[in-house]
């Protein structure tokens, strides 16, 4: 069974690179849309490290595992825990501090089906060669 796993790398290197780019281009806007507030000073280059910078540096890693196959299956794998750990602390924050809500929920759900997605591109790969000496 195929699991689509380029597909998979794919989707996430565009979601990445747009997230990382979007947030270099607007910041403020960028930030507002996910009602997040820059209240100190330091906050602008937080926001720009994490969203900014780690997003388009996820981008190029995910460009690499497609251009080199033999570092998908470290891809799908990474993937699939970030995934878990944005999942997992969404969640504890819907039960203990916010609430739901239908944008959280709808992100909560996105990122189980991305785990699941990356776990089973993981498992597929498995039982591919391994390339040697290249």
């Amino acid at each position: 069974m195929k699991y689509f796993g380029k597909t998979y790398l794919t989707l996430n290197l565009l979601v990445y690179a747009a997230i990382g780019a979007g947030a270099f281009i607007n910041p403020e806007g960028f930030a507002g849309g996910i009602d997040l507030g820059f209240l100190a000073p330091s906050a602008v280059p937080e926001f720009l490290a994490t969203f900014g910078g780690l997003m388009l540096a996820i981008a190029v890693a995910l460009a690499t595992a497609l251009s080199i196959r033999q570092h998908r299956r470290v891809a799908y794998a990474l993937l699939a825990l970030a995934y878990a750990g944005f999942g997992s602390g969404r969640l504890y924050g819907m039960l203990l501090v916010s609430g739901f809500d239908w944008r959280n929920g709808a992100f909560l759900a996105l990122e189980i089906l991305l785990v699941v997605w990356g776990i089973l591109c993981y498992r597929e790969t498995r039982w591919l060669p391994v390339e040697h000496g290249h």
